[in-house]
């Protein structure tokens, strides 16, 4: 009798210790899913400054997992909260705010962050896909339904065609102005092949440039070489034959994993030629010889030899003819005469990003060049996500984009995935190759 009265008194202390336990996982649970009694901590915002509708990411700790659970606000303003994590709150800067710090509160608990900076715009920009819709594959179809592959770069026809070198398709593809996508050249597959532009391989095509008569330029980076589409539909190789450094006749010349190609109006051909760190030309009678850089990636101004370049990825001419440049390692924007003077337009050299007089901006990989009518500099700001530009006055400000992702919307509100090329064309209208999202994206100006 006292050993089933001692079971008892054991079973029921078991049950008590089992419900116990149970109440106590269900509250760390909740606790952790909602830790109102933990200290949030504010660690930075990215990016810092921006417009309203830009998204912006708040790093730190002690968060909620639940979205309603964490309120932002801009300078007393509440802001927009998109994605959660212990470690990150995804949010939209509110567009009647103005320039003050970033107060998060977590159930109970308020912190109060760094300031976010309402940079001032006088237009607005809207985002949207005209070709592709964020799924890589290779589709030829109309506007959103076609599919791309990593696409690389942008540039126009004589007839108003987009020229699209889809890098991981090994092609060239063709955007009418209708939103039209059809394949010039290339079959799909990597390879090297001259010929019908049905049968002729790439091997991860990376920009292309259209001379004056309609012809097609392509830096056929992996294949180190410079590739021509004519109008009549034939490939052809213009200049260089393995990887390595060499001027001279077309046919010997060596170039390096070129991905860059641009034409001047007497039909020489310039090349952002990427692991040699130098630019190159190629003139019509098929002699190349060196404009710019000694082969050394580091940075210097001068003339010729004498400046140094690192890993120039992206070249456009301006109205002067002078050659602009996305000097992507040196983090800088440089300008280089006809006479091969070369200098720097903006950039600190530094990683990161900041808006501002030129030579304090800071670029994260600038990749791709364009140049508007009034003359403004326009680059696709690789690992910023963003579209920058720099003004003829040396101020350069950021265009459209915020952080890492794949939304259409205005200005800050709107989210790239490395964008590498742009073009823009007679309308004002500017093309971008979001190469991540696979997607050819349109900005265009709102009224």
């Amino acid at each position: 009798m006292f050993l089933n009265k001692k079971f008892k008194t054991m079973k029921i202390r078991f049950i008590y210790l089992f419900i116990i336990g149970v109440i106590c996982a269900f509250s760390c649970k909740k606790e952790k899913e909602n830790p109102v009694n933990v200290q949030p901590s504010i660690l930075s915002l990215w990016p810092n400054n921006g417009t309203g509708s830009t998204i912006v990411t708040i790093y730190g700790r002690n968060f909620s997992n639940i979205a309603q659970n964490n309120k932002v606000k801009f300078n007393g303003v509440d802001a927009v909260v998109l994605e959660v994590s212990e470690g990150a709150l995804q949010v939209v800067s509110p567009k009647n705010a103005t320039t003050g710090n970033v107060i998060v509160t977590v159930g109970n608990n308020e912190i109060k962050g760094p300031v976010f900076t309402y940079v001032e715009v006088s237009d607005e920009y809207m985002v949207t896909a005209f070709a592709g819709n964020g799924t890589a594959g290779f589709v030829n179809a109309k506007g959103v339904d076609a599919r791309f592959k990593n696409l690389e770069g942008v540039v126009e026809d004589l007839h108003g065609n987009l020229i699209i070198t889809d890098r991981g398709n090994h092609s060239i593809r063709k955007v009418s102005p209708s939103g039209e996508v059809t394949t010039i050249a290339g079959t799909g597959v990597a390879g090297y092949m001259d010929g019908p532009a049905a049968n002729a391989r790439f091997s991860n095509p990376w920009k292309s440039a259209v001379d004056a008569l309609g012809n097609i330029y392509v830096a056929d980076r992996d294949n180190h070489r410079i590739r021509k589409i004519s109008t009549n539909g034939i490939v052809s190789t213009v200049a260089g034959s393995a990887s390595g450094f060499a001027d001279g006749a077309a046919a010997t010349a060596k170039f390096n994993q070129p991905i860059d190609v641009a034409v001047d109006a007497q039909g020489n051909i310039f090349v952002a030629d990427n692991s040699n760190h130098r630019i190159r030309k190629i003139t019509p009678t098929g002699t190349v010889s060196t404009l710019a850089g000694n082969g050394t990636a580091a940075f210097a101004d001068g003339t010729g030899t004498a400046a140094q370049l690192r890993q120039p990825s992206g070249i456009y001419f301006d109205k002067q003819g002078n050659l602009i440049v996305a000097d992507r390692g040196n983090q800088r924007i440089r300008k280089i005469t006809p006479a091969g003077v070369v200098t720097t337009l903006a950039g600190a050299g530094t990683a990161g990003f900041a808006d501002g007089k030129a030579d304090v901006a800071r670029f994260a990989d600038p990749y791709g060049i364009a140049i508007d009518k009034d003359g403004n500099v326009l680059v696709a700001d690789l690992n910023n996500h963003k579209i920058r530009k720099v003004t003829p006055q040396g101020v350069v400000t950021t265009l459209v984009g915020s952080s890492s992702g794949y939304t259409d919307g205005i200005n800050g509100g709107a989210q790239f995935s490395s964008p590498v090329d742009l073009y823009v064309n007679a309308a004002g209208e500017i093309f971008v190759a979001d190469n991540n999202n696979h997607t050819l994206r349109k900005i265009r100006k709102i009224d």
